[in-house]
């Protein structure tokens, strides 16, 4: 079982978004994991080739229990239930206990389409029909992150301080160099930072309630 798995549009998304988060997850000693859609090859001058050994780097940086890369193009990506079907296997093989994907409203539109996938991939992955074992599956919680706020006007609802593991959140970000998201990617922890009373942090969006016992739970096992 993951019980941190995140799905998203490109290979820079996690590291950008929510890096820092998943290092401390795995510091905690919780398994995580990443599904991506696309290999990146529109981002910029680099091809998949080059987007891949990139994500690869960041992944074992991130020590990365599970990773897998899907087949649908870049900046052609849309929900479909083709995208759909692709996701619920990995779900059911992870069993993740918290989803995370893109905010729907983020600017490009790939993060809308894999939002709403991952929505509806979450939902069809818990019927016993998908299940190899005939068990149903439910994740605890899904969140959401952004990477580009440029069309996205709302504040996260919650804010992970990740102060303490900042350099290695400058790593993965620098194992993109063909992406040059390094700088805008620090001023974004940053700002949030600021607004969380921390010197850098993680910002996330709940579309549900989430509840936890205390502070110091969330996340953990003993939630």
């Amino acid at each position: 079982m993951i019980d941190l798995l995140a799905v998203c549009a490109h290979p820079d998304d996690l590291e950008a978004g929510l890096g820092g988060t998943f290092i401390k997850a795995k510091q905690e000693g919780l398994c995580t994991g990443l599904v991506l859609f696309t290999k990146g090859e529109a981002g910029g001058h680099a091809g998949a080739g080059l987007r891949m050994r990139e994500a690869e780097k960041a992944a074992s940086e991130m020590e990365l229990d599970y990773f897998a890369v899907l087949d649908f193009p870049d900046a052609g990506l849309f929900y479909s239930p083709e995208a759909v079907q692709a996701l619920i296997p990995h779900l059911r093989k992870c069993e993740p206990r918290y989803l995370f994907t893109l905010l729907s409203e983020d600017y490009h539109p790939d993060h809308a389409a894999v939002s709403k996938i991952t929505e509806a991939a979450r939902f069809c992955a818990g019927l016993k029909k998908y299940s190899p074992d005939g068990k149903e599956w439910h994740c605890e919680d899904l969140l959401y992150f952004g990477v580009d706020d440029r069309r996205n006007r709302q504040r996260p609802e919650l804010y992970v301080d990740i102060s303490d593991v900042i350099d290695r959140k400058r790593r993965i970000l620098e194992a993109h160099a063909s992406q040059q998201i390094l700088e805008p990617c620090m001023r974004m922890a940053e700002a949030y930072g600021q607004i969380a009373g921390v010197g850098y942090a993680e910002g996330l969006y709940l579309k549900a309630a989430f509840t936890v016992r205390h502070p110091g739970a969330l996340f953990s096992k003993e939630r």
